[in-house]
This record gives C-alpha cells, sequence and structure tokens, in this order.
C-alpha cells in the first residue's frame, strides 16, 4: 500500500532521497513559496508525477487542512530489522546512540523524537510492532523529513530486543521522573540505548528489567510531574550528545 506524505518539509526531504519511491506529487493550486520550485524541479528530475489540484483534494487525501499545499504518494514505509543494526556495531564510527520508544500511542509524539533523535545524531529508534503507533502520515508530517534519514526499527518484542542489545555490549538506559539518579550525574557516553516510556503508563515492567540503569530529568517545578514523551526524550538525547561532543574536546586537546 502506498503511503502519505504531506507537509512542505516531509516532502520535500522524500525528494531529496532519491532512494524514497514517490509515485507521484500533489499541490494545492494556487500555492506560491521558494521551496515549490525546488519540488518541482526534484520531481521532474526523478520523474516523479506532478499534478496541481484543489485544496479540497489535499485535504481528503491528508485528512487534515495542515498540509501546507503539498503532498506526496510514497511506496509503503520500509522499517529495518534488529539484525540489521546487530550486525553493523562494530563498524560504527562512534558509539551507538539509539532510544526505544516503549508503546507511543500519540504519533505526534513519536514524529517529534523521531526528529530530536536525528538532530541528536542517533543511529536509529526503535518502536514496538504491537500496541504502538507505527510511522503513520501524522508521524511524517510532525518529523518534518526525519523519517527519510533516521532509521526506524519495528521489532516484535521490545524486551528481548533490549536483552539482545545488552548481549552486544549495549548499555541500556530507561527514564523515569520518580528515579533517584540524575540524567545529569550519568555517562551518557558509551554506547547507549535510551528507552523512553509510553505517555501514560512509564516504562512497562519487562521493558524496564532490561535497564542497566533508570534516570530522572531534574524538575524544577515538581507539580508538573513529568514531561511528555517527546520532550524527555529530547531532552535525554541533547544531554547524550553535550557529553559527547565534550568528551570528543577532551581528547582533542590532548592529541
Amino acid at each position: 500500500m502506498s503511503r502519505i506524505i504531506y507537509g512542505r518539509h516531509p516532502v520535500l526531504a522524500a525528494l531529496r532521497q532519491a532512494d524514497t519511491p514517490l509515485e507521484e506529487v500533489m499541490v494545492a493550486a494556487g500555492v506560491r513559496g521558494s521551496w515549490l520550485g525546488e519540488a518541482q524541479q526534484l520531481a521532474r528530475s526523478l520523474g516523479v508525477r506532478w499534478r496541481v489540484v484543489e485544496r479540497a483534494a489535499l485535504d481528503r487525501l491528508a485528512g487534515t487542512p495542515h498540509h501546507q499545499g503539498i503532498l506526496a504518494r510514497a511506496g509503503s514505509y520500509r522499517y529495518h530489522r534488529l539484525e540489521e543494526l546487530l550486525d553493523c556495531l562494530a563498524d560504527l564510527p562512534e558509539p551507538l546512540l539509539l532510544v526505544a520508544a516503549d508503546g507511543l500511542q500519540d504519533p505526534m509524539n513519536l514524529g517529534n523524537l523521531c526528529r530530536s533523535a536525528l538532530a541528536a545524531g542517533a543511529h536509529g529508534l526503535i518502536i514496538p510492532k504491537d500496541r504502538a503507533v507505527g510511522v503513520t502520515p501524522t508521524v511524517l508530517k510532525a518529523g518534518a523529513g526525519a523519517l527519510e534519514y533516521l532509521r526506524v526499527y519495528r521489532v516484535t518484542n521490545l524486551a528481548d530486543s533490549l536483552r539482545r542489545l545488552k548481549e552486544a555490549g549495549v548499555w541500556i538506559i530507561g527514564t523515569d521522573a520518580r528515579a533517584s539518579q540524575s540524567i545529569y550525574d550519568t555517562d551518557l557516553t558509551l554506547p547507549l540505548a535510551l528507552v523512553i516510556g509510553s505517555e501514560d503508563k512509564g516504562l512497562r515492567p519487562r521493558v524496564r528489567q532490561q535497564c542497566d540503569l533508570v534516570v530522572a530529568i531534574p524538575l524544577a517545578a515538581p507539580e508538573i510531574g513529568s514531561l511528555n514523551a517527546a520532550t524527555a526524550g529530547a531532552v535525554a538525547l541533547f544531554e547524550a550528545r553535550r557529553q559527547r561532543l565534550q568528551k570528543a574536546e577532551q581528547v582533542s586537546e590532548k592529541e
């Protein structure tokens, strides 16, 4: 089945990735913008059909009027397998940084988490196959093009997948607002998978059991209770990036 990609950044990202199999691009009649010329040129160079349609047609296909006047049909989203990640661990030029989303239900949360993961230099994101949102048009829109570059690994059993990563030398660190150890007192420069719990239940017991450590993001206003999944993931990811950049600078100064 084809999938729908809508929004300027997601569609442009798909067009810039020559290996993304686009079937056609549709734009709303009367839409304007400096980005439009680039989109049309890329579509032409790839041999992708270009159609101008009424805005109402895009509303129906996207399921929302917030498509920014452009939409693309693409081949079905290709999830990656955990085995692909395990096979390439030894070849990574830097320690692994991975995100595992434990049962997120909100597509906006997942899309934003994917965007933060790519921006922070993560090597991929793991999601469970069941009882969790997959890569939908809303996720693609929220990711603002990140899903064309970030690898998403979809697994049958997240707890078992984390166990296999541990056996391969990856540290598993979960996040929980009630944990006693602060994320800022935790070494995040090792090969690492950050586990972000679901919006309402947090980490599931079997997933939590696989964590080598569970840490909290200290809040200035404890009345908040906890951050949403996408925000917590972004904070954790960029703390990992900060530590890794700092460590790289220290190594460079010693050389």
